[in-house]
């Protein structure tokens, strides 16, 4: 401290003094002092005009104005520490633009037809003023002209263009480190490097050796005057046509090679760059992992955009989202933030200093790289050889017929050399084309160098922070809300969350919400005032205007709320109903008999394919509609949806003219409430590739699902191989079929299972692609409510419930006896029922293999408690570790009532309860995890707190407790949480006990935390379905009742 108060003195000695103030140098404007007593006590007026300052000067440092107002005078008394990093935003640049590109990308692909489509479908507010005089089909043919020509448009700048294979993106290198081979440089195609084939060039010399007399035929017909008269025109033109063309040719190849070895250097220089500035950023944040994590998540954006992204994506994001200039803001706050700490030390001043002339550096050579990609030759050039190489050739042809005396037998010499000088000049152009494609073909840029040191980037970055930095792509522009502001927020908002957030943020809306939000609608809202609602209607952008701005807006929205308020609190009042299994069981029989009478094969009229009125699997899915995929005039193939009965109650009650039946429809095939599986079959109709077909659906649900790009990869994959393993064609009468659940979609490729990808999020976004707006088949959605809308359903089972009621009245009536002596029943031994009980389970219970991760469980553990089930936790394609649960005998008898496979929902309620309760009977349940994956101590247990905190209504002291001995007892390993590491909880009533390896660690004592630890492997957000599908799976069904 004592030394930058000598600097300043120094410099306001020497430094010259200004009517506008002192002018201090830029290395010293973030220095304060901390406030005097008098002066912090000064008015909150005062304050807010210190702070106002101080953000003007901010910005005019940021945009480069190094001199301040006269009426902004250096304040001595500021202090920066009250600065907050949410006053620092980065001014005109977002997080991300890959949302927007990706609208992008989805257009760049149509065909003719395709975009004629669009055209007739768009609203007339979405069409600029100068275009809406044109037809639909003169907007297409606009549209299909703009990637023509020499002009440079977004469509040239999306064409392919990567300095290094894509896959390395989702290597996982934190465990498997770079290698050689990840250097490998993709080879061309076939239709990019056909022409340095020798049989091409062999196939050419040979069809001008043939076609030579075919030549002379066509031109001899031309010909008016005499052959000797005419060489020697040909004579004086042939030589300048040479010299013309070989100086166009030597100035092509000078320009392209120049080019070529430009970009090779700058994409070096570059990502060697990016690597130092990685380097100093760790260096810079190594005890502020918040600011290492936001900074280097933007330099893995980096690296994505140069290994696998387009040079329009990268434009576009220098315009939005410009990655280094983002760095440089961080840098930038930081500095500002914490330069006038007394801890902030010469070497984080040197460090910020070197980042800026990094930046500067690397920004530089990136506009140079930029530069040079976009100095390709245009069509227009290459038609000028191609001009020059056919008049060359009409020039031979014509002074050969002069020693030509027999056009079906031209000399041999003459043919010879007709033939080599066509493929001289079909060489060189494509050889011309070739490099003008630095990033395809046989003559692509040489990328080691530049990708080495990206590689070297990310290795740095994933060994330092691991999967909190993505290098996948990012839709979400919106930054996350912390605790503080997520507290701030109405119970309005809250409930927006709720609808269009993800299913963790379900747990934060409070019990009573359907209460305070019925109180909030009827509160009426007081309107605006009149210059606040000018400023909102007339200041604000497009898009950002407030529902004020419409008078029938906020009407409008009012009805919305209600609606969905009265849909919550029918959902509410369903899961908080005392549910009587008996009841539950008449519903089902009497609703599976409904339908099973109204259910019938559906023929599909575009393509005569039928599907069958039931799957038979055990699933108990009957067929709700059949529907054409259609591709322009093309049936590409049958698809029908099949779902449990619950599904078609729900749509009963509907008219089918009412908008609301089909909103019905999607939520219940996508929610998973009322069935757990809802399965899609496809039948071929056409024939297609096994690459096409996968693209094709996976390309669909990726537009509709917000989770990592991995998983709509894996699902791609499945059907691929699904396809290839039958011939590599999806021949017509070929059948898919996509299960989808809250947990992923399995698919089966004719009866073959192919395998499941495990995903939450996944499942509902493939059911949006049949279902949706704008669902691929819109015959089946129309099919479907044409068949199950106001089909009475409900009647029906009420009818069959009232005469299984009666009936089971009658038969109990008639097994009472008309006089009958109440007898005592004998005591029946506890401790006996309670051994053969434990003898009975101890029988049935065996140790299991976990699947996914081949972890193995014993039958019991020590202490008594059975093997309930078993899963795995997986984080994207990871396994992370295995979860065992262990519970009495009492907990299994609760899954004993339900059929194996049947009533899921229900029997996991069932054990659930069971678990979780914590009876006489039944004190105690425990999990049992082994790792499959090495993570860090902090990490696993922040990650299991994670889970406990929203399902537990205590203090956060206790998760906090919960988190500490797990941390304690990795420490003891090292702090690794390595491969084989197991940890043991043991819930019950008091708290939570806590061994790793077998070492004890401790217990949190907390009334609840037992519970919600259950409920994080256990309720219907369970961390791992597997295990709870593991544990129905196994115990629903047995026989463990023992007779007293």
């Amino acid at each position: 401290m004592l030394r930058r108060l000598s600097i300043c003195a120094i410099y306001l000695i020497t430094a010259p003094i200004t009517a506008e103030g002192l002018a201090l140098p830029t290395s010293l404007r973030h220095l304060r002092t901390v406030p005097s007593d008098a002066e912090s006590s000064s008015s909150a007026v005062h304050a807010q005009r210190r702070r106002s300052k101080r953000r003007r000067r901010r910005r005019r440092m940021r945009h480069g104005h190094g001199d301040y107002d006269d009426d902004d005078d250096y304040d001595d008394g500021e202090d920066c520490e009250l600065v907050e990093r949410s006053d620092l935003s980065i001014l005109g640049l977002a997080k991300s633009i890959d949302a927007e590109y990706k609208n992008e990308e989805d257009k760049l692909g149509l065909n003719f037809f395709e975009v004629l489509q669009r055209e007739r479908e768009r609203p007339i507010d979405q069409i600029s003023k100068k275009s809406r005089d044109m037809t639909p089909l003169q907007r297409t043919r606009r549209r299909m002209n703009y990637a023509k020509g020499n002009i440079e448009n977004k469509y040239v700048m999306m064409t392919t263009r990567q300095y290094g294979s894509a896959d390395l993106l989702d290597k996982d290198h934190l465990n498997e480190p770079p290698t050689l081979d990840d250097l490998n440089q993709t080879p061309g195609t076939f239709a990019e490097t056909y022409w340095s084939k020798g049989i091409f060039r062999a196939s050419v010399v040979v069809a001008g050796y043939l076609t030579f007399p075919l030549w002379c035929k066509i031109f001899i017909n031309f010909q008016t005057g005499d052959p000797e008269d005419f060489s020697v025109v040909v004579g004086q033109i042939a030589p300048n046509i040479g010299v013309l063309y070989a100086t166009l040719l030597s100035l092509t190849l000078s320009v392209l090679y120049q080019r070529f070895t430009r970009i090779q250097e700058n994409v070096s220089t570059e990502a060697m760059l990016l690597s130092q500035i990685t380097r100093n950023l760790l260096s810079l944040f190594a005890d502020e992992p918040e600011w290492a994590q936001e900074s280097l998540q933007i330099v893995a954006n980096q690296v994505r955009i140069m290994l696998s992204r387009t040079r329009g994506l990268e434009l576009l994001s220098i315009m939005k989202a410009d990655t280094y200039a983002n760095l440089l803001a961080v840098v930038d706050d930081y500095h500002y933030l914490n330069g006038c700490n007394d801890d902030f030390s010469a070497r984080q001043e040197s460090i910020c200093g070197m980042l800026r002339t990094e930046f500067q550096q690397i920004t530089e050579t990136r506009a140079l790289r930029l530069s040079d990609e976009a100095s390709s030759l245009p069509p227009t050039h290459f038609l000028l050889i191609t001009s020059l190489s056919f008049v060359s050739i009409v020039a031979y042809v014509t002074a050969s017929l002069e020693v030509v005396e027999d056009l079906n037998n031209p000399p041999e010499e003459a043919s010879l050399l007709f033939s080599g000088l066509l493929a001289l000049y079909i060489l060189f152009f494509n050889f011309c084309k070739d490099l003008n494609g630095p990033f395809a073909g046989v003559y692509q840029i040489k990328r080691s160098n530049a990708a080495s040191h990206l590689l070297q980037t990310k290795w740095l970055i994933v060994s330092q922070l691991g999967d909190k930095v993505s290098f996948g792509v990012n839709y979400d522009d919106e930054p996350q809300p912390n605790e503080e502001e997520e507290e701030d927020k109405s119970l309005v908002d809250k409930m927006k969350g709720f609808f269009s957030g993800s299913s963790e943020v379900v747990d934060t809306v409070e019990s009573n919400a359907m209460q305070i939000l019925d109180t909030e609608l009827q509160t009426p809202i007081e309107p605006l005032p009149p210059d606040v609602l000018d400023e909102l209607c007339e200041a604000a952008p497009p898009g950002l205007k407030s529902l004020n701005c419409d008078p029938a807006a906020p009407e409008y929205r009012l009805l919305q709320l209600q609606d969905e308020l009265a849909r919550l609190k029918w959902l509410n009042e369903q899961l908080n109903a005392d549910v009587d299994i008996s009841q539950v069981g008449k519903d089902s029989e009497a609703l599976s008999q409904v339908v099973e009478s109204k259910v019938k094969p559906i023929t599909e009229q575009s393509t005569g394919i039928t599907f069958d009125a039931k799957l038979d699997d055990g699933l108990d899915l009957y067929l709700v509609g059949a529907g054409v995929r259609k591709k322009a005039m093309i049936n590409l193939y049958g698809v029908a949806m099949y779902s449990s009965p619950s599904m078609m109650e729900m749509l009963s009650p509907h008219q089918r003219e009412n908008p609301e039946a089909r909103n019905a429809l999607l939520d219940a095939a996508r929610t998973f409430v009322s069935s757990s599986h809802t399965s899609f079959v496809v039948e071929m109709a056409f024939k297609a590739d096994a690459k096409t077909i996968s693209q094709a659906i996976a390309k669909s649900a990726a537009r509709r699902y917000s989770g990592p790009e991995a998983d709509v990869a894996v699902l791609e994959e499945l059907i691929f191989d699904g396809v290839q393993s039958k011939g590599g064609q999806a021949t017509k009468g070929m059948k898919f079929r996509f299960d989808c659940s809250q947990e992923g979609v399995s698919v089966c490729v004719d009866g073959d299972d192919q395998g499941e990808v495990l995903c939450d999020g996944l499942g509902a976004a493939f059911v949006d692609v049949f279902m949706d707006e704008k669902a691929v088949s819109p015959q089946l959605v129309n099919n479907c409510l044409d068949t199950w809308c106001g089909s009475g359903i409900q009647e029906e089972k009420d009818n069959i419930i009232a005469k299984l009621s009666q009936a089971e009245k009658k038969k109990v009536a008639s097994a009472i006896p008309k006089e009958s002596t109440r007898e005592p029943e004998p005591e029946s031994n506890a401790k006996q029922i309670e051994a053969e009980k434990n003898a009975l389970v101890e029988s049935k219970a065996l140790s299991l293999k976990e699947k996914a991760t081949g972890v193995s469980f014993n039958a019991k553990l020590d202490d008594g408690l059975y093997l309930v089930g078993c899963g795995v936790r997986k984080k994207a394609i990871i396994n992370v570790y295995a979860v065992a649960m262990y519970s009495s005998p009492t907990a299994l008898e609760a899954l004993t009532p339900f059929p194996n496979g049947k009533q899921k929902k229900e029997a996991q309620v069932a054990l659930r309860n069971a678990a979780r309760t914590f009876g006489p009977s039944s004190p105690t349940t425990s999990f049992v995890l082994e790792m499959t994956f090495k993570a860090d101590g902090r990490a696993i247990a922040e990650a299991i707190s994670d889970g406990v905190k929203p399902r537990q209504g205590g203090s956060g002291s206790d998760v906090k407790d919960l988190e500490n001995l797990i941390v304690q007892g990795v420490s003891a390993k090292g702090g690794q949480a390595t491969k084989g590491t197991i940890f043991r909880f043991d819930c019950t009533e008091e708290g939570v006990s806590v061994s790793v390896d077998g070492n004890a660690q401790g217990t949190v004592k907390s009334d609840g935390i037992g519970s919600a630890l259950v409920d994080v492997f256990m309720d219907d957000k369970a961390v791992s379905p597997q295990l709870v599908d593991s544990c129905l799976d196994t115990w629903c069904g047995k026989d463990l009742f023992v007779a007293v």
